[in-house]
């Protein structure tokens, strides 16, 4: 976990850039535990439990967090009394029915300009109230996720170590792949396996088989149709382990006996992966990533199936910026933590994908999930 003094250090860094700004004080807003915990989590270690829901003219903001830090202090706002108190860094903790009305206490008492932090997850409900009290309230998004962008040495290890999780999730999902067996029975051994491994939970993994496996997305992630010899199964693993995020794909096949337009998906695939790791180096542009893997697949003919996004950031939240995207001018950063997902999609037949997370350093980039065998159809 986390140590006190890194969330000490971040609330300093924090308050150096929100001054540098000229702003006197800072409200963050996060969402629950699985949906974008970020802001707040990455301050002062606290994670919503409850899921956000509809307010009652009582109750407003729950399953969200507040955050307000000045240049002395940090008040958590809650909205339950059940919280990690052994694990939350603040100088106060405050449990609200209304977090919104609360905030906008805390902030009339304020004095000089103020930002908010975690706009993009900000109610429509909550953001009345803190303009309210706040009239001259700024968008500053980016004091705190500049910071999350560049990881320390502990986040990257603690992200390596939610990749282990991510392994034992698609070694026990890959090894139940056989014909007859149904996605939902796979998820459910894989989920298992991830839990045990110690994940704070799975969030999902995605069994697409057969014809579904040419759906990068689907709901529900995992359905009661059975597998059949020669099917390709697409397994994404997504979760979390100490508070970070794993988010780690691999491509399966029922049966051993790829047919020829399958392995060449499949090795398409495995090529535009290793142009996109050779693409990866500090100064580096997000699109320059996305260029060399498509690329690739332009090279293997498969371009017009290729996503044209092939990844992004990853830490306390499973996507973060930057997006790897055709076009995107974002610098890679040394010290940012990449999901890369080279994929092709081949309607009514089938995929292939592969998610790798990496870390750029000085020179390239490191695999953090590198214990995770890549080719399962083998």
């Amino acid at each position: 976990m986390v140590p006190r003094s890194e969330y000490e250090e971040r609330q300093q860094r924090t308050r150096h850039r929100a001054a540098a700004l000229g702003l006197s004080a800072l409200v963050c807003v996060s969402g629950p535990f699985y949906e974008r915990p970020g802001d707040v989590a990455y301050l002062c270690g606290h994670f919503p439990p409850f899921p956000t829901s509809e307010g009652d003219g009582e109750v407003a903001g729950t399953g969200h967090a507040v955050l307000v830090l000045d240049r002395e202090r940090t008040v958590l706002l809650v909205d339950t009394p059940c919280y990690r108190e052994d694990l939350v860094v603040a100088s106060e903790v405050r449990v609200a029915r209304d977090l919104w009305r609360e905030a906008a206490r805390l902030l009339e008492r304020a004095s000089g300009p103020l930002g908010c932090v975690g706009w993009d997850r900000l109610p429509a409900e909550g953001l009345e109230a803190l303009r309210a009290a706040a009239p001259g309230l700024v968008r500053a998004d980016d004091v705190v996720r500049a910071l999350r962008r560049r990881k320390s040495p502990l986040e990257v290890e603690l992200l390596r170590a939610a990749c282990a999780c991510a392994r034992e999730v698609l070694l026990a999902s890959a090894a139940s792949c056989l014909a007859g067996v149904s996605e939902r029975e796979v998820s459910a051994r894989g989920v298992a396996a991830g839990l045990l491994a110690g994940a704070d939970f799975v969030r999902y993994l995605r069994v697409h088989s057969g014809p579904w496996s040419a759906w990068p997305t689907r709901w529900p992630p995992a359905t009661d149709r059975l597998l059949e010899k020669g099917d390709l199964v697409l397994l994404d693993a997504v979760g979390a382990r100490s508070g970070y995020a794993f988010d780690v794909g691999r491509t399966s096949l029922v049966g051993f006996d790829a047919l020829p337009w399958q392995r060449h998906l499949l090795e398409a695939t495995q090529k535009a992966l290793g142009r996109a790791l050779e693409a990866i180096r500090p100064g580096k542009r997000a699109g320059d990533v996305a260029a060399a893997v498509l690329a690739a697949y332009e090279a293997a003919g498969l371009r017009e199936h290729a996503s044209p996004f092939v990844g992004h950031g990853i830490g306390i939240e499973t996507v973060e910026a930057p997006l790897l995207r055709e076009g995107s001018q974002q610098v890679l950063q040394e010290g940012a933590v990449l999901c890369v997902e080279p994929a092709v999609y081949v309607p009514g037949r089938g995929g292939a994908c592969v998610e790798e997370v990496v870390v750029v350093v000085e020179g390239g980039c490191e695999v953090l999930s590198a214990t995770v065998p890549r080719r399962l159809w083998e």
